[in-house]
């Protein structure tokens, strides 16, 4: 399909604006970033008193501990006394726009776009997610590690595709995904992935060993502040909150929700998969040990398919079918669809996502938009890389009617 040049500019250029409309009408589609804004600007005194003393005594600040990185109050803290709190969002807001900057660049990287490529326009589901709105407007911690982990991508495909192996690429990658986890220390998972991916390419080789190397020194401080200083009880505190098949039924049943508008570009060839008898009695199993151990009590989150079940039935009955349906599914389509050579790399990525909520509070912003990022560069499996290796006019549009939709949904909830 040709694609007109104009149209993709003013496409962009008219989603630009709808950024500075949400930010001047202080948009919070996803109820929560303002609130945590103005915890942090609490926060960020403390710091602007004293740097090391707060530093130091991190776990003990007046007014309770803080669930987010010292690295990101540290950030947020700046931005206010260099900027104040406008222009400081602003630049935040427009900082932000990198990332779907950087996954185009690496979606040009990975599928070489000819002039009327159609791939030119995924990264507009950036602009249409709730949560990239809001974290942009409201400099909230998520959106800036995801930022620079999409960097770290990035890099990390100018080195997949690199003959030479560059150090450099290397080195550029692993300071990313650093400063992402300094910002967003849950993204550290993601070094489980490209520690496979670097060791299937370099093996035992000296370039494998200086990216350890690169990654000990870069979490060093890290390790330096939780270990030697033993300032680890403001993420402690929020670890495992929830049991560990809670936390599983539901970040699986968000994931499911995302990979909705794939299964709806594929339906015709998915309806070629026959029923899986061993996935479905591992499934059947999954769901009476759901049945036995559920407990969810957190009244703000939970994802889309538990809160409809509250809303709407007052029960948790419907977010179980969903989630026996979510686990199945997704099990079944990674079996089937990832095929020997990926499974394994897919499985990984499925399980780190299911990890993302380790406080045991699921959120969608975990997920978004995130799991768009990973099948869009990442995912092997033919449901998420088809759908992009041959994107139609038919599957953008899908992509976006679900995207817009779910924009929607997040606008009325926020007035009702």
């Amino acid at each position: 399909m040709i694609i007109n040049k104009n149209k993709i500019f003013f496409t962009y250029f008219f989603l630009y604006i709808s950024m500075y409309i949400g930010f001047f009408y202080n948009e919070d589609f996803v109820l929560g970033t303002i609130n945590d804004y103005n915890i942090h600007l609490n926060a960020s005194t403390f710091f602007s008193e004293d740097i090391i003393a707060t530093i130091l005594k991190y776990d003990n600040l007046e007014g309770g501990k803080i669930p987010h990185s010292p690295i990101y109050v540290l950030y947020f803290m700046f931005m206010q006394n260099l900027f104040g709190d406008v222009i400081g969002r602003l630049i935040n807001m427009h900082f932000i726009l990198l990332l779907p900057y950087f996954v185009y660049l690496s979606l040009k990287l990975r599928f070489n776009f000819k002039n009327d490529d159609i791939k030119k326009l995924l990264p507009v589901i950036f602009f249409i997610s709730p949560y990239f709105r809001a974290g942009a407007f409201w400099i909230d911690d998520n959106i800036i590690g995801l930022t620079f982990l999409t960097i770290s991508f990035y890099f990390y495909l100018r080195f997949e595709k690199n003959e030479n192996n560059d150090l450099n690429l290397i080195f550029l990658h692993v300071l990313f995904i650093a400063l992402a986890s300094y910002f967003r220390p849950i993204y550290c998972i993601f070094s489980v992935y490209f520690f496979f991916n670097f060791y299937t390419k370099l093996q035992l080789t000296k370039k494998f060993f200086y990216y350890n190397i690169f990654n000990l020194i870069l979490s060093a401080p890290a390790f330096y502040f939780i270990l030697i200083l033993g300032q680890n009880e403001w993420f402690r505190e929020w670890l495992f909150r929830t049991n560990n098949i809670t936390t599983f039924s539901l970040a699986l049943s968000v994931l499911f929700f995302y990979t909705i508008p794939f299964i709806i570009c594929n339906f015709n060839k998915l309806q070629l998969i026959t029923i899986d008898k061993k996935i479905l009695l591992l499934s059947i199993l999954y769901l009476i040990i759901l049945l036995l151990n559920f407990n969810y009590t957190v009244p703000y989150s939970g994802g889309i398919f538990y809160k409809i079940s509250k809303q709407l039935f007052s029960n948790n009955y419907l977010f179980y079918f969903i989630s026996f349906l979510s686990f199945y599914y997704l099990l079944l389509l990674f079996k089937k669809l990832s095929g020997i050579k990926y499974f394994f790399l897919d499985l990984i990525l499925l399980v780190l996502l299911i990890f993302m909520e380790v406080d045991g509070v699921i959120y969608h912003e975990a997920y978004d938009p995130l799991f768009y990022i990973l099948s869009f560069l990442f995912i092997k499996n033919t449901l998420y890389s088809e759908t992009i290796k041959n994107l139609s006019f038919k599957s953008i549009n899908i992509l976006f009617i679900f995207s817009i939709s779910f924009l929607i949904i997040s606008a009325f909830k926020s007035y009702v």
